[in-house]
């Protein structure tokens, strides 16, 4: 099996492209950058013959979103999304599989969404995230499979929100972002990892939230690292600093949405860790 992977430096990229070569004994394809930009006849040069495309590339959401970096964001996601849609277009034989990454932040921070929710958040965010899927699933008019997973907080000791917060605990400086209640949709490493061998293996299509089946918020995320690590969490960063620090970004880190796995419940996926506890423990 070839399997071709965008984004595959990243923190979910690099754990997949060893996951998925153990798994299925896949030659992996590395996607560079400068091809996802680049000429669409180059990029499916270098596709052809993939069984499965993986696009995982997007520029950090955390930074302050001024109008040049919205554009990044947009281009790192959208763009380079029509131009594997150019790429395979050209293709004699099109891959059997295509596999776009989306985020929960395409859902409205009230309801309790499924993947069958349509209630979108109206921000920056989320029509992000809806422009970036409906990129992805033109897809299907090429009579290309098309999965479309939406990421929620993926927790790992080798990057992400463990790394980057660790230390600070370790020092005893952690605490709450905010009031803490907002919703912390969250899925271990090693689940997602096994979600994308489920879906290949099942040749699956549609949509599916990438979260575990607990709902917690960032207080529960705060109290149980600090616990793991045995650290107090008395700080806590007021919203209005973050608002300061990070402007309209900073709404990734004080809004949260309720999402819940259910395609995967549904079609016998079983989580590794069903809980925000669990997923700590195994990780600190």
């Amino acid at each position: 099996m070839k399997i071709a992977i965008s984004g595959s430096n990243g923190l979910v990229g690099s754990h997949l492209c060893k996951h998925l070569k153990n798994e299925f004994n896949a030659n992996i394809v590395n996607i560079p950058r400068k091809l996802l930009y680049g000429k669409a006849k180059a990029l499916a040069n270098l596709l052809n013959g993939s069984d499965v495309i993986i696009h995982l590339s997007g520029a950090s959401i955390l930074s302050r979103w001024t109008k040049n970096r919205k554009q990044i964001l947009r281009n790192s996601r959208i763009e380079t999304t029509r131009n594997l849609y150019k790429a395979v277009s050209l293709m004699d034989e099109k891959p059997k599989h295509f596999i776009c990454t989306s985020a929960v932040g395409i859902y409205n921070c009230i309801d309790r969404h499924s993947e069958e929710s349509t209630a979108y958040s109206n921000d920056f965010l989320g029509q992000l995230c809806i422009d970036w899927e409906q990129a992805a699933l033109k897809m299907k008019k090429l009579n290309v499979p098309t999965v479309i997973f939406r990421l929620g907080v993926v927790l790992s000791n080798k990057g992400g929100v463990i790394k980057k917060t660790k230390p600070i605990f370790n020092l005893g400086l952690g605490g709450k972002l905010g009031n803490g209640l907002q919703s912390f949709p969250f899925i271990h490493m090693d689940d997602l990892l096994d979600a994308y061998s489920f879906v290949i293996s099942k040749k699956s299509v549609g949509t599916y939230n990438l979260v575990a089946s607990e709902t917690a918020n960032n207080k529960e995320f705060t109290s149980l690292l600090a616990n793991n690590l045995n650290r107090p969490a008395i700080f806590h960063v007021p919203s209005f600093l973050l608002k300061i620090l990070l402007g309209e970004a900073s709404n990734v880190l004080l809004r949260g949405q309720v999402v819940f796995p259910n395609r995967l419940k549904r079609e016998g996926f079983r989580h590794k860790y069903l809980t925000l506890k669990e997923a700590i423990d195994a990780l600190t």
